[in-house]
């Protein structure tokens, strides 16, 4: 970690609250620090944590800017709905909170981390015209336009493939089993396991992330999890014409760069890449174990121009 132990702490700055219900009985919980009237910032969380996944942003931001955050739809203080869930809703979601928070002609920096970048990639897809209405700038980190965990088929011909449906099933058998009431312990316990994804991040950051996994149930990991079995959003990246940042860690084995780099192709092709950066040394975590740098993005992003 590169400095920033501090900006784990709970948010001091001031805050306003308020909830966006959904048609089919969500509701989501949106908090906004910061001074009103500043620069606004959406945050957008990835799978199963909450608005708290972005303490290092809300603190190394909401002094001079308006940040703006939500649990999405089961995590957190919002509630899941009824029926399926899909990933469109999460993008609608999106939409709503904008809509609810930005004034009008008002845009934000809007920034989507690991599924939080596939909600705002399927909200570009769904509204085509909101990213031109609602976004300064869109931050991509630690994403993927399409299902980080794929099911390819097995030709015995290339034993390429055999290895890769091996990874899926043990990647499968792993995903499923934190879907079940009992998989809530093994998230308890599983620091050692939590090492072997994040090498490398502090003690302190692993209890933190231990203590947001907690507040997810199991009900919500299962259905926003078979969610995103058949992901594919990258159109929303047509949908883009202002400068878009994608970023990733070297050492992301979530969300590594060889999915990070199709979104950046799409985008170079759009016209909208302002810039693809791999980290050295990062892990999935990437804003909490380099939070100044983050930050110092979301800041530049603001003023940032299309590339000619």
């Amino acid at each position: 970690m590169t400095g920033g132990r501090a900006l784990l702490r709970d948010p001091d700055a001031p805050v306003d609250r308020l909830y966006v219900d959904r048609s089919d009985g969500a509701s989501i919980a949106v908090c906004s620090y910061g001074p009103a009237g500043a620069d606004a910032v959406v945050l957008v969380h990835g799978f199963a944590v909450n608005a708290k996944y972005w303490f290092p942003q809300i603190n190394g931001l909401a002094g001079d800017h308006r940040v703006i955050v939500y649990d999405q739809r089961g995590h957190g203080r919002s509630t899941l709905g009824t029926g399926p869930t899909t990933n469109e809703h999460l993008g609608q979601d999106l939409e709503a909170v904008l809509a609810a928070t930005l004034a009008e002609g008002e845009r934000a920096v809007i920034v989507g981390h690991s599924m939080g970048g596939m909600t705002v990639m399927s909200w570009a897809t769904q509204y085509p015209d909101s990213a031109a209405r609602y976004a300064a700038a869109i931050m991509l980190a630690g994403t993927a336009a399409t299902a980080p965990v794929s099911k390819a088929p097995i030709r015995l011909a290339q034993p390429a493939t055999i290895v890769r449906r091996v990874e899926y099933e043990t990647a499968w058998l792993g995903f499923n089993a934190i879907h079940r009431p009992g998989g809530d312990l093994m998230m308890r316990t599983g620091l050692p396991l939590a090492r072997t994804i994040f090498p490398g991040i502090s003690r302190q950051q692993l209890k933190m992330l231990d203590s947001i996994l907690r507040e997810t149930g199991w009900r919500t990991r299962e259905k926003l999890g078979r969610a995103l079995e058949d992901l594919d959003v990258g159109a929303g990246l047509r949908n883009m014409p202002v400068p878009v940042a994608v970023v990733v860690g070297d050492r992301d084995r979530l969300t590594p760069p060889r999915l990070a780099e199709p979104v950046a192709a799409g985008l170079r092709a759009a016209g909208s890449l302002e810039r693809y950066e791999i980290w050295r040394g990062a892990t999935h975590l990437l804003n909490w174990e380099q939070p100044y740098r983050f930050n110092n993005i979301v800041r530049s992003l603001r003023t940032a121009r299309l590339p000619h």
